[in-house]
C-alpha cells in the first residue's frame, strides 16, 4: 500500500511542470493546460500558432486580435481604400468571439472579466502596446495586482523593453517550455535569425550607409504644424537601420519613440529613403506621392527619385512580433537595391508565412494582402 502510495505520488511529481519566466520567477504550470489569457498584441499567439497551441487562448487583452482596419487615402485624382488586419485576427477569426479584458483604448485592464474568464494561465508580454514597461511603478503594479489573482503568470520582456532583439529566444522558448516544445520553439528563432543573418551578409560590403528616415504620417499632427513623427537614436527602430541594414538614422540628434517632425525639419534632413511605418493608421508610399495633404513634401529628393516604401501593416507594433524580418527585409532593399536585386519581398513573403505558421499557400497569400503587402510584387 505504502509503495502504491509513493508511486502516485512520485507520478504527481513527475508531471509537474515548473517553468522560469523573464523575471527569473519559478511559474508552477497546471497539468493538462487548457485555458490561457494573453496579454500580447499578436506575438504570444504568433508563437502558439507555430507551435500548434492556438487552441488553447481562451481570453485576450489586445483590440489588435479584434478589429477590422480600413482606411482610404485621397489622392489628386482618385481614391484608394486598404484594409488590413492583425495576422492572428486574420488567421483565427474565432479570437474575435473571445473575451477581451481590456478597454477600447487599450490602457485599463478589467480584471473582472479576467478572472470570469477562468484562465488557468495568464501570459504577460510587456512592452507591448497592451502593457508598456516605460512606467516601471504602474508596470509592478499590473504585475502585483495580476499575482493578487493567483493564476499563475508568466511574464515575457519583450525588445522594447530589453532594448534588444535577440531576447525574443529567451521569450520563445519559454512559451515552447509551458508546452514542452521548447526546441520546436528555438527552431523558430533560428530561421527568423537566419533571415537577419542573410541580411547582414549582403549588406557586409556596401560602400555607402544611406540615411533613412522612418515618418509616421498623421493629419492630426499637421493641424499642429507636425508632418508626423519619427524614432530617435535610442529607440529599436533606429538600432535595426544601424546596426543590422547598415544604414544611418536621418535623425541624428533626437530621442524618444514618438517625436514631431515639420516639413521644414524633413527638408533639412534631405533623407535618401523615406520609410511610412503603420501609424495612427496605414500608409502606403501612394499618399505621400499623391494626397494633397502632403503637396508641401513633394520637392524632397526622396520623392522625386522616388524612395519612399510603405512597411507591412502592424496595428498595435509596440514592439516586433513574428513577422518582423519582412519588415527587416523592405528596410534592407529600400536601402540597398542592388544588394537585394535577387529577392522578390512578395514571393519570399509566401515562403515566410509558410514556415511561421504552418500554412498553405493560400492562407499565406491572405496573410500577404491583410498586412497590405501585395504591392511588394514589384518589389
Amino acid at each position: 500500500m505504502k509503495f502504491a502510495i509513493l508511486s502516485i505520488i512520485l507520478a504527481i511529481n513527475a508531471m509537474a511542470l515548473s517553468v522560469v519566466d523573464m523575471r527569473g520567477k519559478s511559474v508552477e504550470i497546471p497539468d493538462n493546460l487548457e485555458k490561457i489569457a494573453t496579454i500580447s498584441d499578436g506575438f504570444v499567439e504568433g508563437v502558439l500558432t507555430h507551435l500548434g497551441k492556438i487552441d488553447k487562448v481562451s481570453s485576450i487583452a489586445s483590440w489588435s486580435l479584434k478589429r477590422d482596419y480600413k482606411y482610404k487615402i485621397q489622392g489628386r485624382d482618385k481614391e484608394l481604400e486598404f484594409a488590413g488586419l492583425n495576422t492572428m485576427r486574420a488567421l483565427h477569426p474565432w479570437l474575435d468571439d473571445l473575451p477581451c479584458f481590456n478597454s477600447p483604448q487599450g490602457n485599463i485592464i478589467n480584471y473582472e472579466t479576467l478572472i470570469n474568464s477562468s484562465p488557468e494561465l495568464i501570459i504577460l508580454r510587456v512592452g507591448d502596446c497592451t502593457i508598456g514597461g516605460a512606467d516601471k511603478m504602474a508596470l509592478d503594479k499590473t504585475i502585483s495586482t495580476l499575482e493578487a489573482t493567483n493564476i499563475p503568470l508568466i511574464v515575457l520582456y519583450s525588445p522594447t523593453y530589453t532594448k534588444d532583439l535577440s531576447t525574443m529566444r529567451d521569450e520563445m522558448a519559454i512559451i515552447g517550455k509551458i508546452f514542452g516544445k521548447a526546441d520546436e520553439a528555438l527552431g523558430l528563432y533560428d530561421y527568423l535569425a537566419s533571415i537577419e543573418n542573410l541580411i547582414k551578409a549582403k549588406v557586409a560590403n556596401v560602400s555607402y550607409e544611406p540615411r533613412v528616415l522612418y515618418l509616421g504620417l498623421s493629419l492630426a499632427m499637421k493641424k499642429n504644424g507636425a508632418s508626423g513623427i519619427t524614432y530617435g537614436i535610442d529607440t529599436p527602430e533606429s538600432l535595426i537601420l544601424e546596426s543590422l541594414i547598415r544604414a544611418k538614422n536621418a535623425l541624428t540628434n533626437g530621442k524618444g519613440s514618438r517625436i514631431m517632425i515639420s516639413a521644414e525639419q524633413i527638408y533639412g534632413l534631405d533623407p535618401d529613403v523615406i520609410l511610412l511605418p503603420t501609424y495612427n493608421g496605414y500608409h502606403p508610399a501612394f499618399e505621400i506621392y499623391e494626397s494633397p495633404n502632403y503637396a508641401n513634401l513633394s520637392q524632397l529628393r526622396a520623392l522625386k527619385e522616388k524612395r519612399v516604401y510603405s512597411l507591412p501593416w502592424t496595428p498595435m507594433n509596440c514592439s516586433r512580433r513574428l513577422e518582423y524580418p519582412l519588415e527587416l527585409l523592405i528596410i534592407a532593399k529600400a536601402a540597398h537595391q542592388q544588394e537585394f536585386k535577387d529577392i522578390n519581398i512578395a514571393e519570399f513573403a509566401i515562403e515566410f508565412y509558410k514556415k511561421l505558421y504552418n500554412i498553405d499557400d493560400e492562407k499565406a497569400k491572405m496573410l500577404r494582402k491583410t498586412q497590405l503587402l501585395d504591392w511588394t510584387q514589384k518589389f
